[in-house]
């Protein structure tokens, strides 16, 4: 049962009479199970709901709206899905890389279907019961993001150390048949799952295209703190080098045979390769962009498009803090409005000491790091810092100090830049429009 908060005042769940209090039963006279159900339904246009109301009235109303239209509900906090513990202990997981003291919460691995389903993260589908494989199948939950990492039964049980766990080609064959599509990811280990286990894992999952839709190619990300853990090689140049090489021409092979590039590298690997990004329409519909793959390639078309938008710098000197990673990137986006607008600012690259050197992406900086760096910094009017830094729901860096904590110690004022080059560009730019 799904007992109602909120009714959005224009939508269909307001016209049809819905309020705070009454509760969804049935869907097509099947008991509710969970949030997925109302999920699911949301992008039917004909269906019946059974309500509790209030009242103590059970209702059944036949639903007719088109496709977009939304019941526009919100539920009881109780009503939402609490993520399911993974039963892999993965030979990579960033979360047995964590030190001792840190939020509760960033210990708790996940790996959950139906969070798959409504909020696209990966699972590796060895948690899954019968029943919810016929639901699955029954229902279309789709589409699924799928962690594969090999094809190779061998090969993917030692790197989940799941020796339970099942093949997982017939069970993406048997999602892909009963309609549900898929979009899928490899963290590539070297000496792994590279080399020929990786060729064999690319040839087998476009073999399941267009049921596989994406696969996206993600470097292994090692801390500094692995005592006991499986000894595990970083991606260097030149491993960055053969995968890139590999990957692009069956990239190139598959966009022959279907017109879709279908396997992307993340841009890590260009980072590291030291290669040039492919381009904006290489990517397509950025499919796979939370799993870092185009987000480079996004965030200069719409730089771009902020440069010819804009007019002047803004009567400020900037400070911009950003991880090794991206440092080359973003310095090079601040030297063209310097030279464009006059634009007054500096790139600071960022160490990230707590978690290691070899960890160099921006959302893995936590505060102290960034604090330490702008000690010795002639920090300017305004420190812009990239929305990754914080929690996707609050304003909380990963160690746990709050931006307005932040905010008090820097003694400057503080923007946050979203993952768009449009907002980069709005920061520091101005004009009459």
């Amino acid at each position: 049962m799904l007992k109602i908060l909120f009714v959005d005042p224009y939508s269909v769940g307001a016209e049809i009479g819905l309020e705070a209090g009454d509760a969804i039963t049935h869907f097509n006279n099947e008991p509710v199970v969970d949030i997925l159900d109302y999920e699911y339904f949301e992008g039917q246009e004909e269906f019946s709901l059974g309500i509790l109301a209030k009242t103590g009235e059970n209702v059944v109303v036949d639903i007719e709206k088109d496709v977009d239209e939304t019941l526009g509900l919100t539920f009881e906090d109780k009503c939402y899905l609490t993520p399911r513990a993974c039963r892999n202990k993965c030979i990579f997981c960033f979360v047995d890389q964590l030190p001792k003291g840190m939020r509760k919460s960033l210990y708790f691995k996940d790996d959950d279907w139906r969070m798959s389903f409504a909020a696209g993260s990966y699972v590796t589908f060895t948690n899954l019961t019968e029943s919810e494989i016929n639901r699955i199948c029954t229902k279309k939950f789709s589409p699924l993001y799928v962690s594969v990492h090999a094809t190779d039964d061998v090969v993917r049980r030692n790197m989940l150390q799941n020796q339970t766990a099942s093949s997982i080609l017939p069970l993406m064959q048997k999602f892909g048949d009963s309609g549900v599509n898929m979009h899928t990811q490899i963290v590539l280990c070297p000496d792994v799952n590279d080399k020929q286990i990786l060729q064999k894992s690319l040839d087998d999952l476009f073999n399941m295209y267009p049921k596989v839709q994406t696969l996206s190619v993600v470097p292994v990300g090692l801390t500094k703190y692995r005592n006991g853990l499986k000894d595990l090689k970083m991606v260097d140049k030149q491993i960055a080098c053969e995968v890139l090489d590999m990957v692009e021409a069956f990239a190139e092979k598959c966009y022959q045979k279907t017109g879709t590039h279908f396997v992307y590298c993340s841009d890590e690997f260009y980072i590291t390769a030291e290669r040039q990004i492919p381009s904006y329409e290489y990517y397509e519909n950025f499919a796979q962009i939370e799993n870092g793959v185009g987000m480079l390639a996004k965030f200069k078309r719409e730089f771009d498009e902020g440069v010819q938008v804009f007019l002047r710098a803004k009567n400020k000197k900037f400070t911009l803090a950003t991880g090794d990673s991206a440092f080359d990137f973003i310095s090079e986006l601040t030297n063209t409005l310097k030279e464009k607008f006059g634009l007054k600012a500096d790139v600071i690259q960022i160490k990230n000491q707590f978690f290691g050197e070899s960890v160099t992406v921006s959302g893995l900086l936590t505060a102290p790091d960034i604090l330490y760096t702008l000690e010795s910094q002639n920090v300017g009017d305004v420190l812009l810092l990239p929305r990754s830094l914080l929690r996707e729901t609050e304003d909380v860096f990963l160690d746990g100090m709050t931006l307005d904590e932040f905010k008090k110690k820097v003694g400057k004022k503080v923007e946050i830049v979203e993952n768009d080059g449009f907002d980069f560009c709005a920061h520091m730019l101005e004009g009459d429009f």
